[in-house]
């Protein structure tokens, strides 16, 4: 999997997350290592993807289902 690929991917699981994703999850997922996907998740913001880091783990914003207790 190249790096445009596996950013696909991890945004693409980020969509369809019930909850936030921690980067250990993610990198297990995606076998990359978790700076890795700190790295993937700059470039996506960069790129205006509303990705937001929480102390659970990473979340799309403005999805409600992923913030419930």
């Amino acid at each position: 999997m190249n790096n445009q690929m596996r950013r696909e991917k991890l945004y693409e699981i980020l969509e369809n997350a019930d909850r936030p994703i921690t980067g250990i999850e993610l990198s297990k997922t995606l076998d990359v290592t978790r700076q890795i996907i700190v790295g993937d998740v700059a470039i996506l913001r960069s790129s205006g993807k509303p990705i937001l880091s929480t102390a659970r783990g990473y979340q799309l914003q403005g999805d409600r289902k992923s913030t419930r207790l």
